[in-house]
């Protein structure tokens, strides 16, 4: 339920991105920079390109631009196909991974994709004909391909013309016909998985029986265990957040280590997640990375705990420490004297100082340019916010202050590298964040 990547990870089983909880429709989504019908493919069991998708469960591969700052920027439409159709067509060879990746090979079906924009002259068996403004026309795709435009259609760069295997373009949800009773007890594993998973955030308390049996079992997959602790720790269950807190319980296998602490990191609605979480953090003979991750869940994306945050920004460990800055979020307005005082202290005025110009406290400022400890950082921070915010308050300051605000403003304003050293790093590690999950149900 995030799209953040860590190094270190257990390789699951083959679920779908996507779970519809009311018809059960798996869909498995592939953002590319350039838009490929494209999959990951191996002779491993359980690691096939279709494995975990069902003949009538859907991929949908989409083209996403990003901006300078690895943000996106521009999000095409979703090509969508199913299972059934792509199975029909043989896919092509492609790249072979890494060992580290479970030798997984690339396949890939065949699609047109325009190569600018243009308006379509002529369809015929596959094969679609451009003509751009101004420009030679262009004859895109192969006999056999199935077309997905028309004559007079307008494209622009980037639209799939045709493709090898048959697309859908309308997706509807049957309704609640997926019986998550039934799903428990299916042989397929994954359909166990999603209605685990499911149950536990729709509080389909029904079930809970049937999955503390998952629990308790030992024969049963650890993966799938340890996400049954997840959904009873939301089905109310007190002591399933403890157990699912107990690294120690998976014999030094730090795959299923990480798994715990980004399930506890999903339970944003329990209390006692949040102090396991902070508690995880805290061991300092954890694995950087588990700790990390520990902060992370604690930051702005999940639990939203800026306090322990800001107690992780200054770990000893550069990673821990990167990790819940980058978590922190927006203080709000009961943090504001906690960054004050830091402003005095070496190791985290530049961070207070960032973060309170972000939320632009200069009235709070102001007053500790007045402290002869907090002078200087007071003062840079003042430097990144507007001027019109600042100026009207500049009459209980020095001349001399006002010559430095004048010159950091200048700075600021012609000077965009003007930051900390890790504030790249920073950018891209909340540029990999998702909101907890919001809903409603009917």
């Amino acid at each position: 339920m995030a799209n953040k990547r860590w190094d270190t990870r257990i390789k699951r089983l083959r679920m779908a991105d996507l779970l519809c909880v009311s018809c059960g429709r798996r869909f498995e989504s592939k953002a590319k920079a350039k838009l490929q019908v494209i999959l990951s493919d191996s002779k491993q069991s359980g690691r096939g390109w279709s494995d975990g998708m069902r003949p009538d469960d859907v991929f949908a591969f989409l083209t996403v631009r990003l901006d300078d700052g690895g943000l996106p920027s521009e999000i095409g439409s979703p090509l969508y196909l199913e299972t059934a159709s792509l199975a029909e067509v043989t896919p092509k060879p492609g790249q072979l991974k890494s060992a580290r990746d479970g030798s997984e090979r690339d396949v890939y079906w065949p699609v047109a994709v325009a190569t600018c924009p243009g308006l379509v002259t002529r369809v015929r068996d596959g094969r679609v004909t451009v003509q751009p403004e101004g420009a030679r026309v262009r004859t895109l795709g192969t006999k056999g391909y199935r077309s997905l435009v028309q004559v007079g259609d307008w494209v622009e760069e980037g639209l799939v013309l045709a493709s090898a295997a048959a697309t859908i373009s309308d997706i509807k949800c049957a309704g609640p016909v997926w019986n998550l009773h039934r799903a428990v007890h299916s042989d397929d594993q994954v359909e166990v998985f999603g209605a685990v998973k499911a149950a536990g955030i729709l509080g389909e308390s029904s079930v809970a029986s049937e999955i503390r049996s998952i629990v308790d079992d030992s024969q049963r997959d650890t993966r799938l265990r340890v996400e049954a602790l997840g959904a009873l720790a939301r089905l109310g269950d007190r002591g399933a957040a403890g157990q699912l807190a107990n690294l120690d319980e998976d014999d030094g296998d730090l795959g299923m280590q990480m798994e715990r602490v980004l399930l506890l990191s999903e339970l944003v609605e329990l209390e006692v997640a949040t102090g396991l979480l902070a508690q995880i953090a805290r061991e300092t003979s954890r694995p950087d990375e588990i700790r990390a991750a520990a902060a992370w869940g604690l930051g702005a994306t999940w639990h939203d705990q800026f306090s322990e945050c800001w107690s992780f920004a200054f770990d000893t460990s550069a990673r821990v420490r990167r990790h819940a800055q980058a978590g922190l979020g927006n203080p709000g307005p009961e943090h504001v004297a906690i960054l004050v005082a830091a402003l005095r202290e070496a190791d985290q005025a530049p961070l207070a100082a960032a973060l309170l110009a972000r939320i632009e406290s200069v009235r709070q400022l102001i007053e500790a340019v007045a402290d002869r400890r907090s002078r200087d950082w007071a003062l840079q921070s003042l430097g990144q916010i507007d001027p019109a915010q600042v100026r009207p308050f500049l009459a209980q300051v020095s001349a001399e202050d006002i010559r430095v605000l004048d010159a950091l403003w200048m700075r600021n304003l012609c000077d965009s590298y003007n930051e900390p050293e890790n504030l790249t790093e920073i950018r891209f590690l909340a540029g990999q964040s998702l909101r907890a999950p919001e809903f409603t149900l009917d």
